[in-house]
């Protein structure tokens, strides 16, 4: 799986999840999210992918886009995340 599909899909999924415009989540740094939303967009992404990233019971509320396209990419290709 691309960068750039792993990219899409996470805005995507948080656009599906929060209601924002694509626009407006691609504009931030970091997206900030309440517990609900970053439970959902977690528990889809992971569905999605089928994986597991263990970022459900994170303190954690906000993450940049492209850290997280990062970590599903390593995730997704065997690397070790650290």
């Amino acid at each position: 799986m691309t960068p750039n599909f792993l990219r899409q899909l996470i805005i995507h999924t948080i656009c599906n999840v929060t209601g924002e415009e694509p626009k407006d989540i691609v504009a931030l740094d970091e997206v900030a999210l309440d517990t609900r939303d970053w439970e959902q967009i977690f528990s889809r992404l992971e569905a999605a992918l089928d994986i597991h990233l263990g970022m459900l019971t994170s303190s954690q509320r906000s993450i940049s886009i492209d850290a997280l396209m990062r970590m599903l990419h390593a995730k997704l290709s065997g690397d070790i995340i650290a």
